[in-house]
């Protein structure tokens, strides 16, 4: 009985570690959520500067371009949407630019941006339904070395609650307005950006997925988003157009934007139209995609991984039938004392 169950639990090992390989290879990037249950509170940024009033990211983050030496303020208006009373503290944290995400960190980490910064109110108390404002101050020293930095400003609200269970745990929901920074002398460095690629595939679950590669190509960091059409499909059929999340990538970086689609979609061919903007810079590829399996690289994945589960499993059986023989008495006796009948 031991032998079945040690077979037992390691066959179920091995299930684990292949369901856990298919897992690492096929899931993408996620990003962590910062705070438990939703955000009462909201932060927007109120101050836009003059040479960005066309484009519509300056309106959401605080982007600029300054020389070493510049001083700039940026005015920002945190409001209560709650019920009760708030006090909510404000503060500049670090940030970076990794697997296409813009990821604020959560410690009031220290980094060059933010020894840069400093805000009017660290912290505001607000009765229901009211608003403050609280100013963001960046003083760029004169020794400060060319480049691109990014921090965010959080809004941030503590309290205490309890569990299902009765525990109490600190509740922690916080909120921030990105920072672009491009730090050096004479003008902001070019945005620019290229559609390297434009190709179809399934998942592992048969959804089609349509990739574009996106390469920022230029100086300063970029969110690009956009929309997927298709036409020309299988009996003149068309599709979209599909809205995607897009990317966030620093000079340098390349990414994979990924456009989910209909599960029903037929495989194609399609003709595949995707247009992207970061800002006021637009970019579009064309290209033909089909979503039939042998298109897609997850169901190679896939069988390699079953076919190292079945020769485990095999190499298993083996193992447990020799250790069988060889353990199995020829002869033998009983150690087992028959019962005595009751007098």
């Amino acid at each position: 009985m031991r032998r079945f169950t040690g077979a037992f639990m390691l066959v179920t090992a091995v299930l684990i570690v292949a369901a856990a390989a298919l897992t690492t290879a096929l899931a993408g990037p996620a990003q962590a959520a910062s705070g438990l249950g939703p955000a009462r509170f909201g932060i927007r940024l109120v101050d836009v500067p003059v040479d960005e009033a066309n484009n519509p990211r300056a309106f959401r983050y605080i982007i600029d371009h300054l020389n070493p030496g510049t001083t700039i303020h940026r005015r920002v208006q945190i409001a209560n949407l709650s019920a009760s009373a708030a006090r909510i503290a404000v503060y500049p944290d670090a940030a970076v630019i990794r697997g296409g995400y813009f990821v604020g960190d959560v410690g009031e980490t220290s980094s060059e941006l933010t020894t840069w910064i400093t805000v009017s109110r660290p912290s505001v108390s607000l009765a229901p339904d009211a608003r403050a404002m609280v100013t963001v101050t960046i003083r760029v020293p004169r020794t400060a070395s060319p480049g691109n930095v990014y921090g965010v400003i959080w809004a941030q609200e503590t309290g205490r609650g309890k569990t299902g269970y009765g525990f109490n745990v600190l509740e922690v929901n916080r909120i921030g307005i990105r920072i672009y920074l491009s730090v050096g002398p004479g003008g902001p460095p070019p945005v620019n950006f290229d559609i390297t690629s434009l190709t179809g595939t399934r998942s592992a679950g048969g959804q089609p997925l349509v990739l574009a590669q996106v390469h920022n190509t230029g100086g300063q960091a970029i969110d690009v988003s956009g929309y997927l059409k298709l036409t020309d499909g299988p009996g003149g059929l068309s599709a979209g157009p599909y809205q995607e999340s897009g990317v966030t990538l620093a000079p340098g970086q390349s990414e994979p934007i990924k456009v989910v689609l209909d599960k029903q979609l037929p495989n194609g061919p399609w003709r595949a139209l995707i247009e992207l903007t970061s800002g006021i810079t637009q970019r579009s590829a064309v290209a033909t995609v089909d979503f039939s399996p042998a298109a897609g690289t997850n169901y190679l994945i896939i069988a390699v991984i079953l076919l190292i589960v079945l020769v485990l499993l095999a190499g298993l059986a083996v193992w447990l039938i020799r250790r069988n023989r060889r353990s199995s008495p020829t002869t033998g006796h009983s150690d087992l004392v028959p019962a005595q009948p009751g007098r």
